[in-house]
């Protein structure tokens, strides 16, 4: 925090004095008389501005305005004699930094000048900023939660020479200037733009914003996502020796405790961003500029960007023989119809044989329906599900059967009508099959009865709660009672409330506010209630619940749908292959298969298979990866 700057009672005062008939004051911050071995404009005159009257030849540091804090403390006033080395060209201005910083590594000594004059100013242009004025810059890519750019308004400034050399980059990582690596803050409770401690060494949103406008550069970095369809891929500094967990793709594990401040995101500011894949070494330094938008801080490279390429990604799955194993898949297919994109489709019904192993029960969520967001009074999606059924085949794979229930125009949420809904498909050559079929339909709840002292459902397929609050503009749950081997088993599909709308980790507010996870916990419960009064008739009934659950495993969702009845797959995956979705680099746990107690004894392996995270935009098929398990019916099922 700057010790000396306007006193806000002070400054009323002074207004106070000058109405009275004063005709002159000398506020309380006294800017820096001179920059040391840098070349100022000579001649520069006492400057009148609104807030105060500078003395001859003063001079204001960039660091001075930066502060160290989040908001500048001269946010709103006018400066003047502000000198620095343009380091890079933006549509509304430039980036300018002090060649001599101070001594104080928590004052960013880098700056965002907006100037409307088009063309007069180059990169590495030495020049004073003749006066302008402080603003706080909301870049509103998230609303009013983003935080601030600290930027210079002006239209006055002299160029004194051409062709600088610009200031040397901060390194970021081991050989430099250490990232925090783990937390993004732990000292604010509220907003980072009032009075909240500044910690730049532990936390990682005070660390960027102490860079805010630098050069900087990453020695030896390494790609820990794919790039992304906006641009942009996360990278580590150091080969990421000195970044979180990693998983055995490469990817940064998300950590209840472990948020990965170590990531440096690229975007594409100043360079066209190639096609960089997970994994991928680059072999020169990233130089660029450190700039915010969309909730994050980022890295703009204002040089091209050397690496070599990792190889693609094919997984390939083994499909089953044994007839007393089954396999069960859930896939989020992300806005699947068959009109718009039969291409897509066609790559699915690959993955299905050739990836995935023609699994016996497949869990799908975001199918559209038949015109995908074309606007229609219909929402049927059974030409949607069997243009899926027919690419299978088309790759020697099975012909499958499928339920679904088809939503209410346009209540089920999602893309403009597109009326997403989840979807089973099911082998009926592997010995699946329905005990009974009585279809409900979209506003029929789905009830658990109690029938010769076994549970069983009222409708097979049905809606769990798809009147409840806790549905409301939302995905509802498709429950369905199965027969393998012998044995009932049932299966709930599920596409929880999405995350859009959470507060971002470097947003505004600390920590973030998490508003979606209400509905998410309602909707678990509403879930967990189903599945305890199945139990509650049958402690052994083998149930499957799966799904894209929007949340992460540590979260007040998956807790409360497990609590005493599920148990989560992951619970017998390694932890370094914890992710189904990667944001922003982070590796997270969005897709899930939990089962019952009883069914838990069956399950033999499990496993997210990595099809499209590691994969180009134009090459994958969804933003989330599958999740399969295998269970092992022969040697439990004498309890039935």
């Amino acid at each position: 925090m700057r010790k000396n700057q306007f006193s806000v009672l002070g400054f009323i005062a002074l207004i106070a004095v000058f109405i009275l008939g004063s005709c002159q004051f000398t506020p309380t911050f006294q800017p820096k008389t001179s920059v040391p071995d840098f070349p100022i404009a000579p001649g520069l005159a006492t400057i009148a501005v609104s807030s105060a009257t500078y003395e001859p030849g003063a001079v204001t540091r960039i660091s001075e305005i930066q502060g160290a804090q989040h908001r500048s403390p001269m946010d709103g006033l006018e400066i003047q004699n502000v000198s620095g080395i343009v380091t890079a060209l933006t549509g509304s201005g430039f980036y300018l930094q002090d060649p001599n910083p101070d001594e104080d590594p928590a004052t960013s000594e880098g700056i965002l000048v907006v100037y409307g004059i088009f063309g007069k100013v180059s990169v590495g242009d030495s020049l004073v900023i003749k006066s302008g004025k402080v603003r706080e810059f909301n870049p509103k890519g998230i609303g009013e939660n983003s935080l601030t750019i600290t930027q210079i308004v002006t239209k006055d400034i002299e160029i004194i020479s051409g062709n600088n050399p610009l200031p040397e980059p901060v390194v970021l990582g081991r050989t430099g200037r250490a990232i925090p690596n783990r937390m993004i803050e732990n000292d604010a409770k509220g907003f980072m733009s009032r009075d909240n401690v500044f910690d730049p060494d532990e936390d990682g949103i005070d660390f960027y914003e102490s860079l805010e406008s630098m050069r900087v550069q990453i020695n030896d970095a390494i790609g820990i996502n794919t790039v992304s369809v906006h641009r942009e891929v996360a990278v580590a500094a150091d080969r990421g020796v000195d970044a979180g967990d990693f998983a055995k793709s490469g990817v940064i594990l998300l950590r209840e405790d472990d948020q990965n401040p170590e990531r440096l995101i690229l975007d594409d500011q100043f360079i066209n961003m190639p096609k960089v894949r997970l994994g991928a070494k680059f072999v020169r330094p990233i130089i660029g500029i450190v700039t915010y938008d969309y909730g994050y801080f980022r890295v703009s490279p204002t040089q091209k960007i050397v690496f070599d390429q990792a190889p693609k990604a094919d997984p390939v799955v083994k499909a089953l023989i044994d007839p007393a194993k089954l396999s069960v898949l859930t896939y989020n297919v992300e806005n699947l119809d068959a009109l718009s994109n039969p291409s897509r489709v066609k790559r699915l019904g690959e993955q299905i044989v050739k990836n995935l192993g023609a699994p016996d029960m497949i869990g799908f969520q975001e199918i559209q329906d038949n015109d995908g967001i074309g606007f229609s009074n219909q929402t049927s999606a059974d030409q949607t599900i069997e243009s899926i059924i027919d690419a299978i085949q088309s790759f020697g794979g099975p012909k499958y059967r499928y339920l679904n229930i088809d939503p209410v125009l346009n209540a089920d949420g999602g893309q403009d009508g597109g009326n997403i809904r989840v979807v089973i498909l099911y082998r009926t050559d592997r010995g699946l099959s329905l005990p009974f079929f009585k279809p409900g339909n979209a506003t029929q709840a789905v009830e658990v009865i109690n029938r010769g002292d076994k549970p069983t459902l009222t409708l097979n397929p049905g809606r769990i709660e798809p009147d409840a609050y806790a549905f409301q503009d939302g995905r509802k749950p498709l429950a369905a009672l199965f027969r393998f081997n012998g044995q009932d088993l049932f299966v709930v599909v599920n596409h929880f409330k999405s995350k859009g709308g959470d507060g971002p980790l470097y947003g505004d507010e600390q920590p973030p506010r998490l508003v979606t996870e209400g509905q998410r916990v309602l909707q678990a419960e509403a879930v967990n209630r189903f599945v305890s009064k199945i139990t509650d008739i049958d402690p052994d009934a083998n149930i499957i619940v799966m799904g894209d659950l929007n949340d992460f495993p540590w979260s007040k969702a998956l807790k409360s749908l497990e609590a005493n009845q599920l148990a989560n797959i992951y619970s017998h995956i390694p932890e370094d292959d914890h992710y189904t979705y990667i944001h922003e680099g982070n590796g997270q746990v969005l897709d899930y298969i939990l089962m019952s107690h009883q069914l838990e004894k069956m399950f033999e392996s499990g496993f997210p298979v990595h099809l499209n995270t590691a994969l180009l935009p134009d090459e994958k098929l969804s933003d989330h990866d599958p999740v399969l398990a295998i269970f092992d019916f022969q040697e439990y099922s004498s309890h039935f």
